[in-house]
C-alpha cells in the first residue's frame, strides 16, 4: 500500500510542478521578469525528473501486477470521502456548528497542553537555579 501512495505522492508532485510551469509561464509572459523564467525552468526540470523517477519507480513496483493498481484505483476514490454539506459550505447547518465547537475544543486542548509544557520548564529552571545557588553557598 506504501508503493501504490509514493506513486500516487509522485503523479501529483510532477502534476503540481507542470501547475508551477503554467503560472510562472503565464506570468513570464505578462511581466517579462527573468525571476519567473527561472522559476519557470526549475518547476520543468523538477517535474521532469519526478516522471524520471516515478518511471523507474513503477518498474520496480510492476512485480504487484495490474489487480495491485486497479485495488488502489478503488480505494484511493471512495465515495464516501468526498465532503458532506458540513464541510462544503452551509454555514447554517447544525453539523457545521458541531463542528466548529469541536475544532475549537480541540485548540482549547493543545492551547491547556502548551501551557503545561511551558509551565513545567519555567518550574525546572527555577528548581536549578535554587539548587545552584543553595550548592553555591
Amino acid at each position: 500500500m506504501l508503493k501504490i501512495f509514493h506513486l500516487v505522492f509522485i503523479a501529483a508532485s510532477a502534476g503540481m510542478s507542470l501547475g508551477v510551469a503554467l503560472w510562472a509561464c503565464d506570468a513570464w509572459r505578462r511581466t517579462a521578469e527573468p525571476a519567473w523564467l527561472g522559476l519557470l525552468s526549475v518547476a520543468l526540470a523538477g517535474g521532469a525528473a519526478l516522471v524520471v523517477y516515478g518511471s523507474r519507480f513503477r518498474q520496480k513496483f510492476r512485480k504487484l501486477g495490474i489487480a495491485g493498481l486497479v485495488l488502489a484505483g478503488s480505494l484511493s476514490a471512495p465515495s464516501d470521502a468526498l465532503a458532506c454539506p458540513a464541510c462544503v459550505g452551509t454555514s447554517d447547518s447544525v453539523l457545521q456548528a458541531g463542528m466548529n465547537m469541536g475544532i475549537i475544543t480541540l485548540l482549547g486542548v493543545v492551547f491547556f497542553m502548551w501551557v503545561c509544557f511551558a509551565s513545567f520548564f519555567v518550574f525546572l529552571v527555577r528548581r536549578a537555579k535554587r539548587a545552584q545557588a543553595q550548592g553555591s553557598l
